[in-house]
Formats: C-alpha cells, sequence, structure tokens
C-alpha cells in the first residue's frame, strides 16, 4: 500500500512538473526571425548601451569553458536591464565552433539560446534561440556606435571583411541604417565572398555588393569597415585607413582583438560597449598602453562627446548580456502582440 501511494505521489509530482514546463514559451529560430525588425533593434541597442552608463543594468564580464576536444567555446552571459520598454532580466549561453564553417553541410559558427525570467518571482517564461538574435543585434549595436561616433559623417564605401554570418548580417543592416554606395566584401576563401555578393546582390536588385580578393585594397578609401572573422593575426593596418576612417572590430579571434593591428588601437582613439568587460577581455591592449576613450552609451546619453570626425575610431564589440536581455524582451513581446 505504501508502495503504490508513493507511485501515485511520483506521478501526481511529474504530472505537476510537466505542467509548469508547459508554461514555458519555447520561441524558435524562425519565429525569431520573422518577428524581427531593424528599427526596432536598433532602438533596443541603443537603450542597452545608454542604461549601461547610467547604472540601469546589472552585468559581469562573461565566464569561458572550452572544450578540450576542440575548439569549441560555451559562454554564459547573465544580466539584468531595467527599462520600461526593453528590461529584462536574463542569461544567454552561447557556442562559438570555428570549424561549423568547414563541415561537408556548414552549420554556423555561433550558437545561442537565451533565457528569460520573470524579474520578480525568477519564474523562467520563455527560452528563445538566440543565433539570429546575435546576429542582428551585433550588427544594430555596429550601427549604433557608428551613428554616435560619426554622427556628422556621410558615408559612401563599406569594406567587410568576413563573408559569414557577421558579415552578410552587418552588409544587410549597414545598407538599411545609412545606404552606402558601395559595400566591398573580403574573406580568405574568396569563393565564400562571391557567394555572399552574388546573394545580396541579387535580393538586393542592386550591384552595390562587390567582391575583393585582397583585404588592403579592400579597406583602402573606404569610410567604415567591419572586420568579422576569427583572424588569428592582423587583418587591417594603420597606413590602409583613411583619414576619419571608422572600425567596428567584432570578430572572435584568439583575444577578441587580433583582427586589427596595434597602431590601429595606438592610432586611433576606441570606444567600448561595457567597460568593466573591456577591462577583463581586453587586458591585452590594456598592457599595450591602449586608452578606451569610453562607452558607447555615454555618447548615447550625451555626457560624451563624439571625437573630431578627422580622427580615426574603433568600435572594439565584445557583445553584452544586457543586449540580449533587451532582444529577449523584444522578441518576447511581438509575439504576445502579434
Amino acid at each position: 500500500m505504501k508502495r503504490e501511494w508513493r507511485s501515485e505521489t511520483v506521478k501526481y509530482c511529474c504530472k505537476v512538473e510537466l505542467a509548469k514546463m508547459s508554461e514555458v514559451l519555447y520561441l524558435g529560430e524562425e519565429t525569431v526571425k520573422r518577428l524581427l525588425n531593424w528599427n526596432a533593434t536598433f532602438r533596443a541597442m541603443e537603450t542597452a548601451m545608454e542604461s549601461v552608463c547610467k547604472k540601469r543594468a546589472v552585468q559581469s564580464a562573461r565566464t569561458f569553458t572550452k572544450s578540450s576536444r576542440t575548439d569549441s567555446l560555451l559562454l554564459t552571459m547573465p544580466g539584468y536591464l531595467d527599462n520600461g520598454s526593453f528590461g529584462a532580466l536574463g542569461c544567454k549561453l552561447v557556442t562559438v565552433a570555428p570549424n561549423n564553417a568547414n563541415l561537408e553541410k556548414p552549420l554556423p559558427t555561433i550558437n545561442a539560446h537565451i533565457m528569460l525570467f520573470d524579474d520578480a518571482t525568477g519564474v523562467l517564461k520563455a527560452v528563445i534561440s538566440g543565433t539570429e538574435i546575435t546576429q542582428w543585434r551585433t550588427a544594430a549595436a555596429s550601427a549604433v556606435a557608428t551613428k554616435h561616433l560619426k554622427p556628422s559623417r556621410k558615408f559612401e564605401i563599406l569594406a567587410i571583411l568576413g563573408a559569414g554570418a557577421q558579415g552578410r548580417i552587418h552588409a544587410i543592416a549597414f545598407q538599411h541604417f545609412f545606404k552606402f554606395k558601395e559595400v566591398r566584401i573580403w574573406n580568405r576563401n574568396r569563393p565564400r565572398a562571391e557567394r555572399l555578393v552574388s546573394e545580396l546582390n541579387q535580393s538586393s536588385d542592386s550591384q552595390e555588393f562587390k567582391c575583393f580578393g585582397c583585404n588592403r585594397e579592400c579597406v583602402e578609401g573606404a569610410d567604415v569597415i567591419v572586420t568579422a572573422t576569427f583572424a588569428k593575426e592582423a587583418i587591417v593596418q594603420l597606413e590602409w585607413l583613411k583619414e576619419g576612417a571608422h572600425v567596428n572590430a567584432v570578430g572572435a579571434g584568439l583575444t577578441h582583438h587580433s583582427e586589427l593591428s596595434e597602431s590601429i588601437y595606438l592610432g586611433g582613439e576606441v570606444y567600448v560597449d561595457h567597460r568593466t568587460g573591456a577591462e577583463v577581455e581586453l587586458a591585452g591592449l590594456k598592457e599595450l598602453g591602449v586608452e578606451f576613450k569610453g562607452e558607447i552609451g555615454s555618447l548615447i546619453a550625451g555626457d560624451l562627446s563624439p571625437p573630431p570626425s578627422n580622427r580615426i575610431t574603433v568600435f572594439q564589440s565584445l557583445g553584452m548580456a544586457v543586449e540580449d536581455c533587451a532582444m529577449a524582451r523584444l522578441v518576447y513581446d511581438l509575439y504576445k502582440t502579434a
């Protein structure tokens, strides 16, 4: 009799737990892609960045767990954003697997999920696929930085080094926001760059996107440069940059700052998304004597003036947990009101 009672109790508890789990919303990549739009994503990134400098955000430097068998990484990014429109408590889990691009059937090199919690009760509200969100918010953050660092510049040429997911999404986002006359794309694997250029020209019904076989030729004369690679050594040199050029460094090389030469960091003005995180993850730059001029959020808030337009600027993008919190809240609200 006691055994039967225990059995029924276990069954009941399992039913209760399943009922609780069924209340957790899951939003997959296709749903996320359908809901996202660039203007709302831009506002979410501005809000997240400004909230950091206004002390309305809580986050710490991300943690890294490296696979001992492969080059894959697991990143853990918890955060809290206090804002009426984009506020949220969440945690993003990200895997970075560079070898995915070389598979017979290539997979995204970055995969992510965001756990969204009720900030009052701590109850899990939703699990949201974060790969598309990571791509969009990273590109939008670069666009926000470009807008606020170069508010008076007229842009004509964009150079993108890297033809993977981030290279592609940056090309799309920057054409949406800035409408460059020419978008140059370079990749170590030229056929990959050629395929991306063909896709982008076809989808936009234009010839604005052009493939370059040499990284120097791609960069020279460009107003804005995006580096989105896993390069382990510098692929951009200071002498290639025109006066007043702006660089968005978003790649994930060995040190997060291996794509640009040391002379660019020492000769330009470097801005970050989150100073606390940068102090940890960009310690190598600090050791070189590189000074972080400030956070992008301080420019948005008006607490910091933009640098002179003729200065070379660098936005060293690390990505922030509160950016993902803002995006999770945005997608969750869009789904609920759709």
